[in-house]
C-alpha cells in the first residue's frame, strides 16, 4: 500500500482578490520562472500590479503553463520513499498548488 503526503497547498487566499497574481509573482525570479515553465515577461507584468494593461492575460498564461517538479515522501510497503511529483497552479477563488493526479471535488 502506498500513501502520499502530497496534498494541495493553499498559496493565497481569495481575500487577496485582484492582488493574487501580483503577490504570487513577487517571489518569482528568473530561476524560479524557468523551473516553473513560465515566461519571466508574464511574471514582471504581474509584479507590476492589476493596473497593467496585460495583467490578467499574463496571469492566465502563468496559470495555464506553470508546472514544476518537487521531491515528495511516500510511504510504501513499510518504508518511506522519495519520488518526484509534478505540481500545477489552480485558482478557483483561492490559489492552490496542486500535485499531479489530484482532482478537486466539492469537499475541498
Amino acid at each position: 500500500m502506498t500513501t502520499t503526503i502530497s496534498e494541495p497547498r493553499i498559496a493565497l487566499s481569495d481575500r487577496n482578490g485582484v492582488y493574487i497574481p501580483q503577490l504570487y509573482c513577487n517571489h518569482v525570479d528568473e530561476k524560479i520562472a524557468k523551473k516553473m515553465n513560465i515566461l519571466m515577461e508574464d511574471v514582471l507584468i504581474c509584479q507590476s500590479g492589476p493596473d497593467h494593461e496585460w495583467y490578467w492575460e499574463s496571469w492566465d498564461a502563468i496559470i495555464s503553463n506553470a508546472e514544476w517538479i518537487e521531491p515528495q515522501k511516500f510511504y510504501s510497503d513499510g518504508e518511506w520513499e522519495v519520488k518526484d511529483v509534478k505540481w500545477y497552479l489552480h485558482q478557483d477563488g483561492d490559489l492552490w498548488e496542486v500535485p499531479e493526479g489530484f482532482s478537486f471535488d466539492e469537499e475541498v
